[in-house]
């Protein structure tokens, strides 16, 4: 049975999050296979519900129980897949231009190290950090120093608050504690210090997926949904303040499925089957056409970068 009274929010810690919707996991690994031929294992499937929360205080959407969260195994499969560890993407382009020499900089989760490399063709002194052995050897490869170890042990060997910036990049909504993944940056954070942080943006997901039926945007993969709203309301929780936020401009990628949601918005009583037969690649060509000749590039995309700074 679905607990419908409010739980404690992961993030403020405050009994006030109410329930959105509930997932099955059977049926989800069934749609993982199908879609990219990985099992996502027994534990997963063991699970008995999914739960969707919001957190009315910040409105951090999050899933429940925390071990939805996607192994060690999965990631090692989604490796494969050429899409996946991108080397050039938007937020590296935006962290590049924030860091100066001068800073001692850690990204955290570097995947291959493209953005490190990006940032040693720079003179910027970086490091990195990488709980995927596979990746870190990667990594490694490449001639960086790439920690494999948690916050609290980092910290403890080499001492806290050690780094002007901290970058993380697509890391934080696979989490499942994100407010413990926050407080771990900023142990390693120097005060006046800043985090860049990259995800998915949550205001521009509901649009392209209304219905939340993209699989790597729920368990195993993405345990979180993150806006600006979100961000700018941890000032209330942690020492931080927002100091700036970019937004991707719409990618030539997303634009179909960014008109088939906000259409499919626009007919929010005739259900879920007669918006599928009405709107489709075809019938959204002339919109297409439009944001492809140009228009994309007003609108917000997939990816949402903040810039923090750790107050005190």
């Amino acid at each position: 049975m679905v607990r419908k009274t409010p739980i404690k929010s992961i993030i403020s810690g405050l009994h006030n999050a109410k329930l959105l919707e509930t997932l099955s996991p059977k049926f989800i690994s069934e749609k993982w296979r199908e879609s990219f031929n990985i099992d996502i294992g027994d534990q997963f499937r063991s699970i008995s519900l999914i739960s969707y929360w919001q957190c009315n205080e910040t409105g951090l959407r999050w899933y429940q129980p925390p071990q939805a969260a996607g192994s060690g195994w999965l990631y090692s499969q989604l490796e494969n897949f050429d899409w996946y560890y991108m080397p050039n993407k938007y937020e590296f382009e935006v962290a590049c231009k924030l860091l100066i020499k001068e800073n001692r900089v850690l990204e955290v989760g570097v995947g291959f190290g493209y953005f490190l490399e990006m940032c040693r063709a720079k003179g910027i002194n970086i490091q990195g950090m990488e709980l995927s052995p596979s990746a870190a050897k990667r990594a490694r490869e490449k001639g960086f120093e790439v920690f494999e170890e948690s916050f609290d042990d980092l910290a403890d060997r080499i001492g806290e608050c050690n780094f002007d910036v901290i970058c993380s990049f697509q890391v934080l909504e696979h989490v499942s504690q994100p407010r413990e993944f926050l407080e771990g940056l900023l142990r390693n954070l120097k005060v006046g210090g800043r985090l860049i942080i990259s995800v998915p943006n949550a205001a521009v997901m509901r649009r392209i997926d209304p219905e939340r039926q993209d699989l790597l945007n729920q368990p195993p993969h993405h345990m979180s949904h993150w806006d600006e709203d979100v961000f700018r309301s941890l000032e209330k929780i942690l020492p931080v303040k927002l100091k700036a936020a970019y937004r991707e401009p719409l990618a030539s990628y997303h634009v179909l499925g960014m008109v088939v949601g906000f259409m499919r918005g626009l007919m929010p009583n005739l259900g879920k089957t007669l918006p599928r037969v009405l709107i489709n690649r075809y019938t959204t060509l002339p919109l297409q056409w439009l944001l492809n000749m140009g228009l994309r590039k007003l609108i917000p995309g997939h990816t949402l970068v903040v810039e923090m700074e750790k107050v005190n």
